[in-house]
Parts: C-alpha cells; structure tokens; sequence
C-alpha cells in the first residue's frame, strides 16, 4: 500500500484472487466481491495513511517515509 502502484496492484490482484479462492473453496466466510473495494478505502484511510504520516513526522526512515506518504496518498487517489 506504499509501493509504487504498479506494485501495489500486483499484490492486491494477488491477494484478492487468494481470498476469492478461499471463499469458493468453502475456506471462508466473506466473499470479497461484497468489501474489497470498501475495504481498501478502510484501509488507506484508517492505517496506511496514518502510519505513513507518523512516519514521516517523527522522521522514521529518513526520505523514504516522504516517498511511503506520497505512495500511500497517490495509491488511495488511483484506488478510489
């Protein structure tokens, strides 16, 4: 979620088709057709997003948290 998009979308891609299986598989309860797009918000708007910019404030990791926010800002705008 603070890759690059490109990266990001891999592994989400992934990460969905992984819980879509499961879900058709009997192995879970939810099927993510119904929250992932919801939920991705959740996620950028709740954790990410506020964990980048904690990061950044207290100056964790140098530049590379400026680079993680900025990630983290422009995945959520290419999400929504």
């Amino acid at each position: 979620t603070m890759q690059p998009w490109h990266i990001y979308r891999k592994w989400n891609e992934r990460l969905y088709a992984e819980t879509a299986e499961a879900y058709e598989a009997g192995r879970g309860d939810k099927n993510p057709k119904e929250f992932w797009y919801n939920g991705e918000l959740d996620f950028f708007d709740n954790f990410v997003i506020p964990l980048a910019q904690k990061m950044k404030a207290c100056g964790v990791l140098g530049g590379a948290a400026d680079e993680y926010l900025e990630n983290a800002l422009g995945n959520r705008k290419e999400w929504a």
